[in-house]
């Protein structure tokens, strides 16, 4: 079964197991190999959760307490699952396929599979999927075209959705709090019931369909249910603190009377309650009546002690609590930086990146992390007037949301028909107004420039997906990276700085509920832990002529004030005695790590550390085995031949 995001993928048994199992740490080691079948693993940031994942997963079909025909995993974007497809890849190795595969795929790429398996079993025709929301909703309202609000109006219809609300519901239940469009609830409620109406007229699917059809098919036909569960019968979830309703009605469906089920997820990572997640799922199991084992991560071996240290302070400003440390070595402070107004962090952020630059940090290896997108883009253009390249890897809401619109349709026939319904319409102004649905024009452009390059051979929307990430962006290889704290989350530079911490952008205006106001403090904690080893927090004291000032959530942060302790005697009189010999044998070994980390574009300490050279130098017999003995398993593997063989030139060099 391959569709969409769905793959089946091979995992070899008979692999010696230390390979698996000896660079988890106590923690790590314990979720991987717990016989428990219910299991709630609670992984902070930087704690190894995709590791753990897909170790996991490894691990039950190399013990055979799991079939890997039988295994599903679920998560919650296309870059998550590609990643994980690519460590069971690794873990794998380079074997032929075998008949024993390993399921993985997004919540509606797995539901739009077994849908259309359902559909081919009935003998029916599978209806066809919505290819351009947009134009449905303007004939929903009885418009020519949509309005500058038809982003936020379809968001809305996606929250009602995973929020199990029917048009009806949605008077009833939503209150004046929880409500953000320019529009009455009564409003929307017209327009999302016309939307709904038109959608069985015209005989399609929208992405929230794929999941309530087929959670609504199993609860009204039991044959249909018990052959889901036999088809998936070991189900593991990524981000499991952002299932919404809908999703996790999906789960239930999926476990049934005997679950087995391994989630992995961050309550302090919870920032989708406005999309209609709900982490009170992942916290509680509503419905699930096997008792579950918990099993924590608190170990960060992301970023440093300050970081670490900032980012739970973080937390307990916003009345939460995360038990995280950091396993990392220290690093420097967190750099608090005041500003007179707009202008004025404009410039003293320009300024800090460019110092970072000239400190030996790549631009690739910076970001600059805003709340809103309006900062985002006014920081954006400012850099790029100041001579700072910028990555362009940035996507505005309606232009990502449109991407994933292209990027699952199932043909050629089907691109060229989503692609014409956008284009084909009225030329939009190209007023601020408008500026969201001229983005989403520049996508089907881009659809429509791909099939003009590939007019042989079959093309789909993944296929285009791939394009568009490589050959159908420019100017991505080098850069900063400008993104809002929503967009960075499951990524990591090693140098972020924060722009316009203060109130009214974090905590954001709109957040009035406390859970609201905790969602906030559990996005600047997702945007702390983002820095692998500098962190740079701005706010301004006026904004747009208002007081601004620094944001509660940062109030009395620790910066962790750097100052390097001194080495033990006897690290000085070794470091000593090789400084008077020139000792050639680390200077092989560092400039190695120079060249290598310039490479990468990684700071030199992020690869390998002076003090893990030091333990390695230090050793009697210096071969992989020794060198995985400081460095682990992994990174050992990878590091032992490069250092051994700057270890050999430094000898031969020598005479030795």
């Amino acid at each position: 079964m391959t569709v969409n995001d769905v793959d089946a993928l091979p995992l070899v048994s008979q692999r010696q197991r230390h390979l698996l199992l000896d660079d988890l740490d106590p923690d790590q080691y314990e979720a991987v190999t717990t016989t428990a079948d219910v299991v709630v693993v609670r992984a902070g940031a930087g704690s190894g959760k995709t590791t753990v994942l897909t170790r996991r997963i490894a691990w039950r079909v190399d013990t055979e307490s799991a079939n890997a025909r039988h295994v599903l995993a679920i998560t919650f974007t296309r870059q998550a699952a590609g990643e994980l497809r690519r460590r069971l890849r690794q873990l794998a190795g380079e074997t032929e396929r075998e008949s024993h595969l390993v399921t993985a795929g997004t919540f509606h790429a797995v539901a739009l599979s077994l849908l259309r398996q359902r559909r081919e079993d009935q003998g029916k025709q599978m209806p066809n999927v919505l290819n351009n929301r947009y134009a449905l909703l303007s004939a929903a309202r009885g418009t020519e075209r949509p309005g500058d609000e038809s982003y936020d109006i379809l968001n809305m219809i996606d929250w009602a959705h995973a929020r199990l609300l029917s048009p009806a519901d949605v008077v009833k239940r939503l209150s004046a709090s929880e409500w953000r469009l320019n529009i009455t609830i009564n409003s929307f409620a017209d327009i999302f019931h016309a939307y709904e109406t038109m959608k069985r007229k015209r005989g399609v699917l929208d992405m929230n369909d794929m999941i309530s059809l087929v959670v609504k098919e199993a609860r009204e036909q039991p044959q249909f249910a018990d052959s889901i569960r036999w088809q998936f019968r070991h189900v593991h979830v990524d981000e499991a603190q952002d299932m919404n309703p809908l999703q996790y009605a999906f789960l239930q469906l999926l476990l049934g009377d005997r679950p087995d089920v391994f989630l992995v997820g961050d309550p302090n990572q919870a920032i989708y309650g406005f999309n209609g997640a709900d982490n009170s799922l992942f916290d509680e199991l509503p419905g699930i009546d096997t008792p579950a084992t918990i099993i924590n991560l608190p170990s960060n071996y992301r970023c440093s002690p300050q970081i670490v240290t900032g980012a739970v302070h973080v937390l307990a400003n916003g009345s939460q609590h995360a038990d995280a440390v950091s396993r990392r070595h220290d690093g420097r402070a967190i750099e608090l930086i005041r500003c007179q107004d707009d202008d004025d962090e404009l410039r003293q952020l320009t300024s800090h990146i460019k110092n970072l630059a000239s400190d030996g940090f790549t631009w690739n290896s910076i970001a600059v992390l805003a709340r809103t997108n309006q900062l985002a883009t006014n920081i954006a253009r400012a850099l790029t007037a100041n001579d700072i390249p910028l990555k362009e890897s940035r996507l505005g809401q309606a232009e990502q949301a449109a991407l994933s619109e292209a990027s699952a349709l199932g043909s050629r026939h089907a691109m060229t028909a989503w692609s014409s319904d956008i284009l084909d319409q009225e030329t939009l102004d190209e007023d601020d107004e408008l500026i969201v649905q001229q983005s989403v024009r520049e996508v089907a452009l881009k659809v429509r420039e791909y099939l003009d390059e590939n007019r042989h051979g079959v093309v789909d929307g993944r296929s285009f997906a791939s394009w568009f990430s490589g050959a159908g962006r420019e100017d991505e290889s080098t850069g900063v990276e400008v993104l809002t704290f929503h967009a960075a989350k499951g990524r990591e530079w090693p140098a972020v700085l924060l722009a316009g911490v203060e109130p009214g952008l974090l905590p954001h205006s709109s957040a009035r509920t406390d859970e609201a106001k905790r969602e906030e403090a559990r996005l600047a904690y997702v945007a702390c832990t983002r820095a692998a080893d500098r962190l740079l927090i701005t706010w301004a004291d006026t904004r747009g002529g208002n007081r601004a000032g620094p944001s509660p959530l940062i109030r009395g942060i620790p910066t962790g004030e750097w100052s390097p302790a001194p080495p033990p005697d006897s690290v000085r009189e070794r470091n000593t005695k090789r400084r008077q010999t020139k000792d050639p044998r680390k200077t092989a070994v560092m400039t190695w790590r120079a060249h290598a980390a310039r490479v990468a574009g990684l700071p030199e300490q992020s690869l390998i550390t002076d003090s893990e050279i030091e333990r390695i130098l230090a050793t009697q017999t210096i071969d992989e085995v020794s060198i995985m003995t400081v460095v682990g398993e992994l990174r050992g593997r990878r590091l032992a031949p490069r250092i051994i063989a700057a270890l050999d030139g430094a000898d031969h060099d020598e005479g030795v």
